[in-house]
């Protein structure tokens, strides 16, 4: 049997530039990469809708609620306000600028909660807010008066959503200050919007 000559070392294996074979991916690896891509895809045609919808229903632009939503990944079951947010005038009696009380009233299929100032009683707040407004008012927590420690913050927001079973990402909280953004990120809701943002964004 005639000699043959061998190489002197085994060619390569197949792999980028002709470099080593990647090693299989794991799982793991393919599902976080399939849900990456999935993400960067706007929704379907249905889902659109349905989102588009849903923003009627939150009386927000539409804009607004799919940036919401493309950020707490998951629809909103509730608005918290802080008390200065809804505008009220807390005299002997509660008042409210006609709009936002407009904007309550056309909200739809979801809980509307409130924090109650300082030095006022939770119960007896909810109550009148609730006559002033006519909505019902799904519940309320005392407001924190001044920055807390960051775990006495999350307490005072998770006052507001445990009695309701709700996760945080599913609440947005309107409000502004540092109080506003202290009971966000400790809580780690899903949005936060000013009073401004909120009640100015109007469906277009």
């Amino acid at each position: 049997m005639p000699d043959r000559p061998f190489p002197a070392s085994a060619p390569p294996p197949a792999g980028h530039n002709g470099g080593p074979a990647l090693e299989p991916a794991s799982l793991l690896a393919v599902e976080r990469w399939r849900r990456a891509k999935a993400a960067r895809k706007g929704p379907s045609g249905i889902a659109l809708r349905m989102q588009l919808g849903r923003a009627a229903e939150l009386g927000m632009a539409p804009r607004d609620y799919l940036a919401l939503r493309a950020f707490c990944g998951t629809d909103i079951s509730a608005v918290a306000f802080l008390p200065e947010a809804l505008g009220l005038g807390l005299g002997r009696r509660l008042s409210m600028p006609g709009q936002i009380r407009a904007r309550l009233r056309a909200m739809r299929d979801v809980h509307l909660l409130c924090f109650s100032p300082p030095a006022e009683p939770p119960a007896l707040f909810r109550e009148d807010l609730a006559e002033l407004t006519g909505c019902q008012i799904a519940g309320c927590a005392p407001c924190p008066a001044l920055v807390l420690p960051w775990s006495e913050a999350r307490a005072a927001a998770r006052a507001l959503l445990d009695p309701l079973r709700l996760t945080g990402a599913a609440v947005l909280l309107v409000g502004a200050g540092e109080v506003a953004t202290q009971l966000y990120g400790a809580a780690r809701l899903g949005g936060h919007m000013s009073p401004d943002e909120f009640f100015g964004s109007g469906p277009a």
